[in-house]
């Protein structure tokens, strides 16, 4: 069994449900950690982080319109989110241009 460890990060320049990571094809990928950064020096911004269930046409919350700090961060240590081939995780920050997303995954190869 081989195993890659890869980051995924984004700028959320606006409101909208964003696409992260998207598990690719003959793989498992665990999201080990995840950080949530608020870049705003004045304000707090409200973040909600989702996955999709590609193969069961589902998305699921993970955390759902928890506020961060101005100049601050939420660190969700240890996730073990264990996504599928397709799977697709996804966060949506409450304004634009003020949070960034920072995901540790590994990748495990899973041949067919």
């Amino acid at each position: 069994m081989t195993s890659r460890i890869i980051n995924a990060a984004a700028t959320l320049g606006d409101t909208s449900l964003t696409n992260i990571y998207t598990c690719p094809t003959n793989y498992k990928g665990i999201v080990k950690e995840l950080w949530l950064t608020n870049v705003d020096g004045t304000n707090a911004v409200d973040v909600t982080v989702k996955w999709t269930d590609t193969s069961a046409s589902a998305t699921y919350a993970i955390i759902s319109t928890k506020s961060v700090a101005a100049d601050s961060y939420l660190r969700i240590e240890s996730a073990n989110i264990v996504l599928e081939e397709s799977d697709i995780l996804k966060v949506q920050a409450g304004a634009a241009n003020d949070l960034t997303v920072s995901a540790f995954i590994e990748e495990i190869y899973t041949p067919t």
